[in-house]
């Protein structure tokens, strides 16, 4: 006896469904991952110069994330109604102090700042010294002539609620991590 099976027949219908199938759950799966823990920011404005330059693109991560001093982070804020990109200086309980030469103290050491542009700053509408309240962090820009951060009531302590995420990669034009 010769036996072989039968040739299936080529459903278009079933394969055009799974086609799609396959593409709108892989859609989803990316949506997802860019929401809920990759996003793509674009930095407008100079005020983290000479670290990051306007219109550069940034991926940035909230995923298990916990703010430290150093980070830099993607927030949004009020009262200009948009993200801004600012360095972590100081977080809940530190001390933050600006002496009369622009050097910026932390519970009354005085950071190494190698990647600020420029030592000098506008007069700040915050009282300083403060303590930073729980729940908030301290920004500066890396720019400090030209940076709307902690030390202007516009932004003021930024609440960790508001965080979108900490700078993982900048994708353009210069790829790769950024310190």
């Amino acid at each position: 006896m010769n036996q072989t099976t039968p040739k299936k027949k080529f459903d278009w219908s079933k394969e055009t469904f799974e086609f799609f199938d396959s593409v709108v759950l892989s859609a989803v799966l990316v949506l997802l991952v860019f929401t809920l823990v990759f996003r793509v920011f674009i930095v407008n404005g100079p005020s983290m110069k000479p670290t990051l330059t306007h219109e550069d693109r940034l991926v940035v991560s909230n995923l298990f994330y916990t703010p430290k001093n150093g980070d830099i982070i993607c927030f949004y804020n009020e009262f200009k109604d948009e993200v801004l990109i600012k360095r972590v200086i100081a977080t809940e309980g530190q001390t933050v102090d600006i002496d009369e030469n622009y050097a910026v103290y932390v519970d009354g050491k005085k950071l190494d700042e190698p990647y600020i542009f420029g030592a000098n700053t506008k007069p700040q509408t915050v009282s300083l010294p403060l303590t930073v309240k729980e729940g908030c962090v301290f920004v500066l820009g890396d720019n400090r002539v030209d940076s709307m951060d902690s030390r202007y009531l516009e932004v003021g302590q930024v609440d960790t609620n508001k965080i979108l995420g900490k700078l993982i990669i900048r994708l353009f034009p210069k790829f790769g991590k950024v310190g």
